[in-house]
Formats: structure tokens, C-alpha cells, sequence
């Protein structure tokens, strides 16, 4: 386990082949330097006309419980769509889970009337998620990214504030963990055609 003064570092092929996405964390506390610094190297992320679209939402301790409401409310949302009501099962799972990792970050953009911006902007949050991701893991933390109906349908949406231009893009599950993880890709050059001819 890494500590404050002694915290791996990988090169960056080496986090980007070992990133996986983490599902079990220790709920030891992330100290918020850290944190600092992988939304940095977020926020160096490409975007067209420096646009900076991102948004960057932190919750640890006790302000994790400002979460559990809109994953609730996404869950009986769901439930209602297929005419049943939510379970005490799936409504505990919704608020574990926002628990779950010692720190959630939630991606947001600024959106655009133009569609290509728009587009551009959205991209550019998941290139700086990816960033995000592998700075994590050079460092020795755990990560993954998710979304579902409580970001997709925007219920995160008023417990961040957001204005009518932006919305939710992903929540970012961080924190250090012990969970075992394989690194599984297909080759390459199956998904890869050449031209070097005209």
C-alpha cells in the first residue's frame, strides 16, 4: 500500500497497459493533494479552442451522503418505467454503492449550442477521465469509471448545482485497493487497417 511519502510512480505505457477498472477499495482516506493532482492531469486533457469543458465534482467522507438521493431516485425511476416500485434491496445497493469507494468524482460539462462543439466538449471530458484514470494508476490507486441512469438522466444534476448548459458526463470510483487485476486486450491489428498506397 502506498503512503504519502512513498507512492509509486509507472510510466506512462505501463499505466496505460495496467489501467482495469477497480471495484473494491479499502475505505482508507485519499489525502486531497493527491486528488489535486490527478485532476490536473485531467484538466491537460485535448480540447478543441480551449474550451475546457469539464467540470470536476469531489466527494469523500460525510459529503458522499449527498449522492445517495439521486441514486435512489434513479432507482425507483427504473422501477416505475417497468410499473414495479423499488426494492429496500436495490434502494440499500444505490446507497452502498455511493459509499463504495473512499472518494467519487463526478465529470460534468458545459455544453454547447452548436452540435459539433457539443460533441467536441463531450469528448474532451472523456479524454480528460482518461487522463484521470492512468494518472490514478501510475500512482497506485484504483479507479473506474461509470455512469447509468443517475448520470445519464441527470438526477446527480441538483445536487451539483448544474445550469441548464450542463450536465452530467460520469462518476469516477477512486481510492487504493487490493483487488487482483488482469490485463485483457485483443491484438491490435484486428481492429487496425493500413494504407500505404494511394
Amino acid at each position: 500500500m502506498s503512503t504519502a511519502t512513498d507512492r509509486p510512480i509507472a510510466d506512462a505505457l505501463t499505466a496505460i497497459k495496467t489501467r482495469r477498472s477497480v471495484k473494491e477499495y479499502l475505505q482508507t482516506e485519499i489525502p486531497k493533494e493527491w486528488i489535486e493532482e490527478l485532476l490536473d492531469a485531467a484538466h491537460w486533457a485535448p480540447n478543441h479552442k480551449l474550451t475546457h469543458p469539464w467540470r470536476f465534482h469531489v466527494f469523500s467522507g460525510t459529503g458522499r451522503e449527498k449522492l445517495v438521493a439521486a441514486r435512489q431516485a434513479s432507482v425507483r425511476w427504473a422501477a416505475e418505467k417497468k410499473g414495479e416500485q423499488a426494492s429496500e434491496e436495490h434502494l440499500k445497493f444505490a446507497k452502498d454503492k455511493c459509499f463504495s469507494a473512499p472518494v467519487l468524482i463526478i465529470v460534468s460539462m458545459v455544453g454547447d449550442d452548436k452540435k459539433i462543439t457539443d460533441q467536441e466538449n463531450y469528448a474532451a471530458c472523456w479524454c480528460a477521465i482518461e487522463n484521470l484514470l492512468v494518472a490514478a494508476n501510475a500512482r497506485g490507486l484504483g479507479s473506474y469509471p461509470s455512469t447509468g441512469d443517475w448520470i445519464d438522466q441527470n438526477f446527480v444534476g441538483p445536487v451539483l448545482g448544474l445550469t441548464e448548459k450542463e450536465r452530467p458526463v460520469a462518476c469516477i470510483f477512486l481510492g487504493q485497493s487490493e483487488q487482483a487485476t488482469m490485463a485483457k486486450r485483443l491484438p491490435v491489428d484486428k481492429h487496425t487497417t493500413w494504407y500505404t498506397e494511394a
